[in-house]
């Protein structure tokens, strides 16, 4: 075996071992922002006895739509991270749309017709949620081989 083809199979390998802890990471951020909107949910709902009443979808949110809304966000946000991350300047592209998004999602909850605490706590829902898939997904994104084309 020639010294190319050894550094070639390096690079090669460097680039799976850094494509499964982007997974990783990913994956694991996506856990953890949806442990801690449910951790929030079950802190206001049980404990303290919010109901999170949205009138106009004639709904109480419980923890199966707080859960797969927050994994659901999380899978998209990281499918966009992926695809705007092969750019050079995808990362900071997608921290832009991420948090334009998450702007626009803090309207969600008033224009629903949640009032009082109940908005409130779907507002903060809202901000943790995003938080940290940004700051998580930035973080993966982050840990990208060089081999970015110029697009």
């Amino acid at each position: 075996m020639t010294s190319t083809q050894k550094a070639t199979r390096a690079t090669q390998a460097s680039q799976r071992t850094s494509t499964g802890a982007r997974a990783f990471t990913s994956t694991l951020t996506i856990a953890i922002a949806t442990l801690a909107a449910l951790l929030i949910w079950a802190i206001c709902v049980p404990l303290l006895g919010i109901e999170l009443d949205v009138p106009q979808a004639g709904m109480t949110v419980g923890p199966i739509a707080i859960a797969v809304s927050a994994l659901g966000g999380g899978i998209a946000a990281w499918g966009l991270q992926a695809t705007m991350g092969r750019t050079r300047r995808g990362l900071k592209a997608w921290t832009v749309v991420a948090l334009v998004v998450l702007a626009l999602s803090l309207a969600g909850p008033a224009l629903s017709g949640a009032i009082g605490a109940a908005l409130s706590i779907l507002e903060i829902l809202h901000i943790v949620v995003g938080t940290i898939l940004i700051v998580g997904l930035r973080r993966a994104g982050r840990a990208a081989p060089a081999r970015r084309s110029n697009a």
